[in-house]
C-alpha cells in the first residue's frame, strides 16, 4: 500500500500541469459563455514561470477532469514571476 501512494505521488509530481492532456486537446476556449451550453464547474490554472499559455492549458486539463467541453477565462492574475488563469468550465452538447 505505501509502494503505491509513492508511486501516485511519483507520477503526479512528474507531470508537467502546462502540458495538455489527451482528453484536454479536445477542448475549446471560448471567448464568452457558449448558447446552450451548462457550467460544470471553476478552474484555476497556474504556471510558475508567468506563462499564461501553460497556465490556460493548466485549466483545461483542470476542466476536462469535470468532463466540460471548453472554457472561458474569467480573469488572469499575474503575481511576480507566477501566472494564474480563472476560469469557468462549460460542458456543451
Amino acid at each position: 500500500m505505501k509502494f503505491l501512494i509513492l508511486m501516485v505521488l511519483v507520477v503526479s509530481c512528474s507531470s508537467n500541469p502546462g502540458v495538455l492532456t489527451p482528453k484536454a486537446q479536445d477542448l475549446e476556449v471560448y471567448a464568452n459563455k457558449p448558447a446552450g451550453c451548462n457550467v460544470v464547474g471553476k478552474v484555476v490554472g497556474q504556471d510558475a514561470n508567468g506563462s499564461t499559455e501553460l497556465a490556460t492549458n493548466h485549466a483545461l486539463n483542470q476542466a476536462a477532469v469535470l468532463n466540460a467541453t471548453g472554457i472561458v477565462v474569467n480573469q488572469e492574475v499575474p503575481n511576480g514571476n507566477k501566472r494564474a488563469v480563472h476560469a469557468t468550465a462549460y460542458q456543451c452538447n
